[in-house]
């Protein structure tokens, strides 16, 4: 059995390894020595811990989402529309009603694409193409 020193030492170990780990516990265990059924019993007896482990998980949640989406940008600034698509998909699946009500009164659509034009004058001829510039 640990020393209250130790157990201290090991609880602060545990709660930076759940960052590292993004929040997962059994790699977070694992990394520091202990079981994951240790780090659940201090959960239970430490109010104090259980907040900090809380903590610790949500800043890995987050990095891995921060991670992901920088990811999926870095693939969409290379031409990969699917990621991009993927990305509006989920944010319109969180899209507050009203922003869906105005959606579905105004007939947008939700996709996106990416065209690479190599010169001034295919630019001109897609915006005309597109209404987006008068002809000549």
């Amino acid at each position: 059995m640990n020393s209250p020193e130790q157990t201290a030492k090991l609880k602060e170990a545990m709660i930076n390894s759940l960052e590292a780990n993004y929040g997962n516990i059994q790699k977070a265990a694992k990394a520091i020595g202990i079981s994951p059924r240790t780090h659940f019993r201090w959960m239970k007896e430490d109010a104090a811990y259980e907040k900090q482990a809380d903590i610790s998980k949500d800043v890995g949640y987050r990095n891995i989402k921060d991670n992901l989406i920088e990811l999926a940008l870095q693939k969409a600034e290379k031409g990969d529309s699917y990621v991009l698509n993927q990305l509006l998909r989920i944010f319109l699946k969180n899209m507050p009603e009203e922003l869906k009500a105005m959606h579905k009164a105004n007939n947008v659509p939700f996709t996106a694409s990416i065209k690479y034009i190599s010169t001034r004058e295919e630019a001109e001829e897609m915006m005309r193409r597109e209404g987006r510039m008068p002809n000549k």
